[in-house]
């Protein structure tokens, strides 16, 4: 399954701009995990984990009720490249600098 499948579904969830879906490889090993970063309405009012549990349930319906998000990085703006591509390796790179 790719990101952009992912991503596809996660952005029909209610308070979604647009989303990143990045695999992260664990430090002692295992299969990857996701993690979302996310650009949520300025307005929307829901908390961290209500909206990383609405993604979730989005997934489980639409794709595979197999897959789990890991984590859920809110962010105000995607990093893009000048072609309009989302940057996932700035994510990847961020998000294991912060662990």
């Amino acid at each position: 399954m790719s990101a952009a499948e992912i991503e596809q579904t996660l952005n029909t969830v209610e308070g979604i701009c647009e989303t990143a879906a990045i695999a992260i490889s664990p430090p002692q090993g295992g299969p990857s995990q996701l993690v979302v970063y996310a650009v949520v309405i300025p307005e929307f009012g829901h908390r961290q984990e209500e909206l990383k549990a609405s993604l979730q349930a989005a997934m489980r319906q639409n794709l595979n009720p197999l897959f789990k998000i890991r984590d859920l990085v809110l962010v105000e703006a995607l990093p893009r490249t000048a072609s309009n591509k989302v940057m996932r390796r700035v994510l990847r790179d961020r998000f294991i600098s912060n662990q």
